[in-house]
């Protein structure tokens, strides 16, 4: 048996439950509203619902300071992520 994802905060919840949708819904809104780049009007004639893509986009815009990277001190000439990017594997 497949167990529905949950936090498990208290007995009987799930993830869906709370957040008022299915996975499979938002992943397929999310990935015409990203990876395609479609508008609300194009999302609206596949069928979703004009409510449910506002709050996703509200959602996704809410929290976009999660994937910025937090402010490093510069402690020399170069910094992460800017001036100092490598491959992970260098064949040591």
């Amino acid at each position: 048996m497949q167990k529905a994802p949950s936090a498990d905060l208290w007995s009987g919840q799930s993830d869906e439950t709370e957040l008022g949708f299915a996975y499979r819904m938002v992943d397929q809104l999310l990935y015409y509203l990203v990876d395609r780049r479609y508008s609300r009007e194009e999302l609206a004639r596949l069928g979703f619902e004009p409510a449910f893509v506002d709050d996703i986009i509200r959602r996704v815009r809410d929290n976009q300071y999660k994937r910025r990277l937090p402010v490093i001190a510069k402690l020399s000439s170069r910094t992460v992520d800017q001036e100092f990017r490598y491959p992970r594997d260098w064949g040591h």
